[in-house]
């Protein structure tokens, strides 16, 4: 693998562990940062559909209030005038100025002086269901106020409905007593103010008794954390576009009574998802145009130079012209290694001409001497003189065509060639043999044979001087 291509995978490696670390840096940080947002967000609606709950019984326990602190109300329980009745206990109060379903007058010893209730089928007022006065009339605290300004305010269940109670001490107008008895007001928390209470606050809530039937399976085991914890607020997601938030209403008396429900889509999560999304996108640009960058920079300062470096002396190799010179560009390392090769291809052009020289001087000396010059390898010739040709009759392309040992008298061949073997030694002194060839025409010669091993381009060889005897 080039250079190059190493130094792109590098840089490809780098750019994708900078967009997992990012990645995983984002997830860590945007993602746990915007849930901790939505978990806040969710338990602030939740607080914030508690307190409507809350401000409608304190808006009941306001009409409350008007009623039992009053001069007509405080006669009406001593001496029940008929004219209090028919002025003030009509549906009119009920439907229209108080939206009460009950409206209960007690003595101070806890006994109904009068009651109503008002059913809006019927728009008339009928008599309030003995088993909610059964019920009522167990929960004695509701009876007993220490001062003038106590009262009991909240949400009650009673002859199974769901109510949001006040309960006033029965006063003079200007709030003196002593008291006269216990005046009661009850709405009853349907499925209609429930929808008014949403619209008003823009949240989407549902409210069930915490003895009744839950409609999710995964209430049950949150109702359990939090009837130990009734303070508690409890957040959980649905799913990736839904989230849940669960409380506790308490009665009038504090315990828990209803489950509050609130469910809100996730946009806050999904929102930081997008952050998200956006911010490794970015990642990812920025670590590729950064590593973009490094590598043109890196490739034209360095890595160009290098490859083409690298030709000039691939050329250079392939031709074999140490003649020519590599490039040299610029005043660092990589000039710096240019100018050294040019010197080293320096050197090897002029050793090169000095063994041209001393190559062209040996040929001259074989060519005139008057002895067979040969050098092999193995059983092929890779040089002979001239005078060799002259004593085998053989020319210099069937010689090194031919095994040379097939030169030699069949008589003498096996016996030399096992001698040539075993003194086979490169340094070794020269060796003279007496042996008898067989020239081309099928004559018979005696020749002097001197034999030294050497090395010749990095292999053994055997050069040799043969005499005509």
């Amino acid at each position: 693998m080039s250079i190059r291509k190493k130094v792109l995978v590098s840089i490809g490696i780098l750019s994708l562990g900078l967009t997992l670390f990012f990645y995983f840096l984002f997830l860590n940080i945007v993602l746990t940062n915007f849930d901790r947002i939505e978990e806040n967000f969710v338990r602030n609606n939740i607080a914030r559909a508690k307190a409507t709950m809350q401000e409608q019984t304190r808006a009941l326990d306001t009409i409350t209030h008007d009623w039992a602190s009053w001069d007509d109300t405080y006669d009406y329980i001593h001496n029940l005038n008929k004219e209090y009745e028919e002025t003030n206990i009509v549906s009119d109060t009920f439907s229209s100025s108080a939206k009460i379903e009950f409206l209960l007058y007690f003595d101070l010893e806890g006994k109904l002086v009068h009651g109503s209730y008002y059913d809006a089928a019927l728009d008339d007022l009928i008599p309030v269901p003995s088993q909610l006065l059964s019920q009522l009339a167990e929960k004695k605290e509701l009876f007993h106020h220490p001062a003038a300004n106590s009262h009991h305010t909240g949400l009650v269940m009673l002859a199974d409905m769901p109510l949001m109670l006040s309960a006033r001490p029965i006063l003079r107008s200007n709030g003196e007593g002593p008291p006269a008895g216990t005046l009661i007001m009850m709405r009853v928390l349907t499925d209609q103010r429930i929808e008014t209470i949403k619209s008003v606050t823009s949240l989407n809530f549902s409210v069930h008794h915490v003895n009744a039937p839950l409609p999710h399976p995964d209430s049950f085991e949150i109702l359990d954390t939090l009837l130990k914890e009734p303070g508690k607020s409890i957040v959980k997601p649905i799913g990736p576009e839904n989230i849940a938030g669960y409380t506790v209403l308490p009665d009038v008396f504090g315990h828990p009574l209803f489950l509050l429900r609130l469910d809100l889509t996730r946009e806050i999560h999904i929102q930081g998802h997008r952050t998200l999304n956006y911010l490794l996108w970015t990642s990812i640009v920025t670590s590729l145009s950064f590593c973009l960058a490094f590598f043109l920079i890196l490739d034209r300062l360095i890595l160009k130079r290098l490859t083409r470096l690298n030709h000039d002396v691939i050329r250079i190799s392939k031709t074999a012209q140490t003649a020519s010179r590599v490039q040299v560009a610029g005043k660092d390392e990589l000039a710096s290694l240019s100018f050294s090769i040019n010197e080293m291809l320096d050197s090897i052009d002029k050793s090169q001409q000095e063994l041209k020289e001393k190559e062209i001087r040996l040929r001259t000396i074989a060519e005139f001497t008057r002895s067979g010059l040969f050098i092999s390898q193995g059983p092929k010739l890779i040089y002979v003189n001239s005078v060799m040709e002259l004593i085998t009759g053989y020319n210099s392309e069937e010689l090194f065509a031919m095994n040379w040992w097939d030169i030699f008298h069949a008589d003498y061949r096996i016996a030399l060639r096992t001698k040539i073997m075993e003194s086979q030694k490169v340094g070794a002194p020269p060796e003279q043999y007496e042996v008898m060839i067989v020239k081309k025409d099928g004559t018979e010669a005696w020749l002097n044979l001197r034999i030294k091993h050497v090395t010749f381009k990095g292999n053994p060889a055997s050069f040799g001087v043969c005499t005509d005897l």
